[in-house]
Formats: structure tokens, sequence, C-alpha cells
């Protein structure tokens, strides 16, 4: 788990909201390998394990280890990750882009092309965390702040899944999701082939303030 994402996730229980404290038993090169995340609000703690942290919080989940088999982080196909990378616009190394569920498979693929910090939530059994790669276990909910990414690939069609890859991605960020998706609510369309489209998440307008002019 790359240290400077830490300040963009958020515990998954309702209450108010907190940036999370972290602790780390071991550290590689500003990744934190082994540790914890902890809650001050509702003193949850979630355990980094392998570089990832894991906020399952079903007794069963919380029994089972980390990542799955085979280890290290899947591989993907380079053609595909390079169409990954323009379609997200990740051209240079800010922010973090985050690959919901099995577009966590193009994270090494896709690190080879570009320098933007990646972020997988529950991706494919067996991934771990690398060099600019940080690995993220949820319920289903992932436990970042609205507006924290700067891009976002949903790999499903799930209703709930893209309102939070929408929540989730910030103003003027890129979403990309399956071409059998329906466009959901502040996306403007950008681009669109047979398999996917890509739209960029519109700026919220303030409602407008009327003026109590007093005279006299």
């Amino acid at each position: 788990m790359f240290i400077e994402l830490v300040d963009a996730l958020r515990c998954p229980v309702p209450h108010e909201e907190s940036w999370l404290v972290a602790s780390a038993t071991r550290m590689e090169a500003r990744h934190i390998v082994d540790g914890l995340l902890g809650c001050p609000v509702c003193q949850a703690q979630y355990p980094i394990r392998n570089g990832v942290a894991d906020f399952r919080r079903s007794e069963s989940r919380l029994d089972s280890p980390a990542t799955g088999s085979p280890r290290g982080t899947p591989r993907g196909n380079a053609a595909s990750a390079m169409r990954l990378a323009a379609f997200l616009g990740l051209s240079d190394a800010l922010g973090f882009a985050v690959l919901l569920d099995e577009w966590g498979a193009e994270a090494s693929a896709l690190r080879e092309l570009v320098e933007t910090p990646l972020l997988l939530v529950d991706p494919p059994p067996g991934t771990e965390g690398e060099p600019g790669v940080s690995v993220v276990l949820s319920d289903g909910v992932p436990p970042l702040a609205a507006g924290a990414a700067r891009a976002t690939a949903i790999a499903t069609s799930s209703v709930e899944r893209v309102a939070a890859a929408v929540r989730i991605t910030r103003a003027g960020g890129r979403v990309v999701a399956p071409a059998t998706v329906a466009l959901p609510a502040g996306i403007r369309e950008l681009a669109r082939d047979e398999t996917l489209w890509v739209g960029e998440k519109e700026t919220a307008v303030a409602p407008l303030v009327t003026l109590h002019v007093r005279h006299g």
C-alpha cells in the first residue's frame, strides 16, 4: 500500500467521515508491506498483509487470507493495457487511478506504460501490491473518499458498482465501463467502441443564490 494513498482511504463503517491512521511493521520504498490501518471514529482496524489492505468486515472473510493463489499480480495484455491507459487519460504521474475488479489483471502491464500510481480494488485472486500498485479488498463498497481518484475503470455492470466508480472519481476525471452499462447521471460520454465507453465526470453545478437588497 503506497503510503501517500492512505489519505484517500475511508472506513467502510457508516459514520462521520474521517481519515485513517496507518502503522507499518514493514515498509519498502514508501509502500507499507505489512501493517495496520485504524479508524479514529469507530476504532475499527484493517490489516495490511503483503501490501494488501483488507477492509472486509465479515468474520468468514476476515479469517481467510488477504490474497489467494497463485501469488503475484496477474499480468494482462499489453495491447489492452495501452488502450486502457489512453481511455483513462494517464499521461502523467499526478493523482492515482482506480482499477475495479477484473481490471486489476492489467496493472503490471499498465505500470510499464504509465507513471500514474494504481489502486486495485477487489482484483483477481492472487493479486499483491508492488511498486506503483496498491491493493484493497472490500465487501463491495470501495473504501475511498468521494472524488479521490483521477480516473476509474469498472469491469462489471452492477448498478451499485458503477455508482461507486462515479462517486470516487473527481470532477473532470474519467470513468471507463463496459459498453453494456448505461451512462450514469453526472457522466458525459467522450468515446465509445464495441466493448467500452469512456466518460468524464461533470462538475456539480452550485445552486443559485438569491440576493436580497435592503433599501433605506
